[in-house]
């Protein structure tokens, strides 16, 4: 009885509010209605909205996530990408410097370039190691040079590799000239110090940044015009027939990749 009672009443109100319209009597209390409502609905809304994001939030994460990490991957790829083009860029610019200097100051001469595979530095010993040997008909006391300038000469050869002695060696000797006196001196390595060039005469004017390069001297080990370095400082003796130079290398050894090797006439 009371769900027939429920019913037709409900009946009656959707037929006295359809016949009414507007202006029906139950018009104003849907508009009484409405207005009590509406600011409620506006209240409930506000309050569980952030909440509804944060589910929402929480449901999306995995997802985030993954975008997240392929990106990170992608971000990593690219930085590895570009460190490896500015390396080989590097390595293009020295090999193209390598191959003007074997076109002009060792033209006619023949050479062979070689990576430096390994470093001997230490306070005993200053030298470094390159994949070319015998094999490449690589000898003992062959010079070797880099783009910049000079860098040493062979000591020990094997079949696929060679030991190389650094100028910078406290035990490499080199024959050396200044470019704009002419003059010619004893050029000795310093290890972590410049150079040191001796037998200057003491009336050389030498100039501040003055270019040194090899002498070559008929028995030396190097060929002609290779430079070297260039003025540091002078130190003079006063009533001293001779001063003492030191040189600044050409050539950073500590980033030192690719140079080249000028093979000795036995291989020409």
């Amino acid at each position: 009885m009371v769900v027939i009672t429920l019913v037709t009443a409900s009946l009656v109100v959707i037929t006295v509010d359809y016949k009414g319209g507007s202006s029906g009597p139950l018009a104003e209390v849907g508009k009484a209605a409405l207005s009590v409502v509406a600011p409620m609905q506006d209240g409930v809304s506000r309050a569980f909205h952030p909440v509804s994001h944060f589910f929402s939030a929480l449901a999306d994460l995995p997802s985030l996530k993954s975008q997240r990490d392929a990106l990170q991957r992608r971000v990593d790829s690219l930085e590895q990408s570009a460190s490896t083009v500015t390396s080989l860029q590097y390595q293009v610019n020295q090999l193209r410097a390598e191959i003007n200097l074997a076109s002009t100051l060792l033209s006619g001469m023949q050479t062979t370039g070689a990576d430096v595979v390994a470093s001997g530095v230490s306070n005993f010993e200053w030298s470094v190691t390159i994949d070319k040997g015998s094999h490449d008909d690589v000898r003992v006391n062959d010079p070797v040079v880099a783009a910049s300038g000079l860098v040493g000469h062979v000591v020990q050869v094997t079949p696929t590799a060679s030991k190389v002695l650094l100028i910078v060696d406290p035990d490499s000797h080199v024959a050396a000239r200044l470019v704009v006196s002419r003059e010619t001196g004893l050029l000795q390595g310093g290890g972590s110090q410049d150079l040191s060039m001796s037998l200057v005469d003491a009336n050389t004017s030498v100039q501040p940044n003055e270019g040194v390069e090899t002498a070559g001297y008929q028995n030396g080990l190097y060929p002609p015009g290779i430079p070297i370095g260039t003025v540091a400082s002078v130190q003079a003796t006063p009533g001293a027939l001779t001063e003492s130079v030191t040189v600044h290398p050409a050539v950073d050894f500590s980033t030192l990749d690719v140079v080249l090797v000028v093979l000795g006439p036995r291989s020409r």
